[in-house]
């Protein structure tokens, strides 16, 4: 497992605990949060990137969940 010690500044801990403390978080619980929402940016971001290489437009995915919806209202009587 890879070492997880980082280095932070004075100041940007407090402004960390602070964000945390506003959201009701425990600092580790807001770290968690934060990491996590971008990942999870990051990963939109690259799938948009992918579609646009693919020419895939979100009018297209719209009518594709149009079209998957009725096949499964469909196949569900």
């Amino acid at each position: 497992m890879p070492s997880m010690s980082v280095s932070v500044r004075a100041e940007t801990l407090e402004a960390a605990r602070a964000e945390a403390a506003a959201a009701g978080l425990t600092l580790s619980a807001w770290v968690d949060r934060t990491l996590s929402e971008a990942v999870w940016t990051r990963r939109f971001a690259r799938q948009q990137e992918r579609n646009a290489a693919l020419g895939i437009t979100a009018e297209y995915l719209g009518d594709e969940f149009v079209h998957l919806e009725a096949l499964r209202r469909r196949a569900a009587g």
